[in-house]
């Protein structure tokens, strides 16, 4: 039975949400893979010994994140000190939404003009603060992510140009959702059919945690690769 554990993250360090307090989290569980939301090509740079935040390569980075992730600098410390693998099971997302960027700005300008909504998220970013990954493991995040999924339909619901702000959110949630948590799911089950370990972890947006806890238990039913799901903080 190959054991991994869901520890839910914010790509931004922020109080307590940071590499460090990351980093205790993964000598507790003591991993020999860590499965990470990255795409390859990224991965790739971050982890390659000529990496340089000032190299060319970085333009490609800074498409997908302005600044390091918390994960990477987690995981790049943690290299130093122990033997595991690092293995990406992203796409890049970014690549395939480019061409909508305009509608999915479009669409998040008209989220932010909403009072509810910026006091949720500021809220939210507060709580991320002050208790770190505890919170972010918690179904209380889970249940603000539903709450924001609300809010946001209202919103949309009650702009005149609904049936275009529906048309981008659809297609936003398809594709930054739904399409990367099965594609990341089917790489770690991939991987594991043809290798070995005892012990792993997947690094994964908290955003993901609700779906992708949904997606497991029918990937539980349909993969013969005997995996052992468990999820940090609960």
């Amino acid at each position: 039975m190959y054991n991994i554990t869901i520890i839910a993250t914010h790509h931004s360090e922020l109080g307590k949400c940071n590499s460090d307090e990351l980093y205790k989290i993964l000598e507790d569980i003591n991993p020999e893979v860590v499965f990470e939301e990255l795409p390859v090509n990224i991965s790739d740079i971050v982890y390659g010994d000529s990496f340089d935040k000032h190299c060319v390569n970085s333009i490609l980075l800074n498409r997908c994140f302005p600044k390091l992730p918390l994960e990477v600098k987690c995981i790049k410390k943690y290299k130093q000190n122990h033997n595991i693998k690092v293995i990406p099971v992203d796409f890049d997302v970014n690549e395939r939404l480019s061409k909508y960027q305009d509608e999915i700005s479009f669409m998040f300008h008209t989220f932010f003009k909403c009072e509810e909504y910026k006091k949720l998220i500021q809220e939210q970013e507060v709580l991320i603060a002050q208790e770190g990954f505890h919170y972010l493991n918690s179904d209380r995040f889970s249940d603000f992510v539903e709450k924001k999924e609300v809010i946001e339909n209202n919103i949309i619901e009650s702009e005149i140009q609904k049936d275009r702000l529906f048309d981008i959110y659809k297609l936003f949630h398809e594709e930054q959702y739904d399409n990367r948590e099965n594609a990341m799911l089917q790489n770690i089950y991939n991987y594991s059919k043809g290798n070995q370990y005892n012990q792993a972890v997947l690094l994964i947006g908290a955003g993901h945690r609700k779906s992708i806890i949904k997606k497991i238990k029918s990937y539980k039913k349909q993969e013969n690769a005997m995996l052992n799901w468990t999820f940090y903080g609960s």
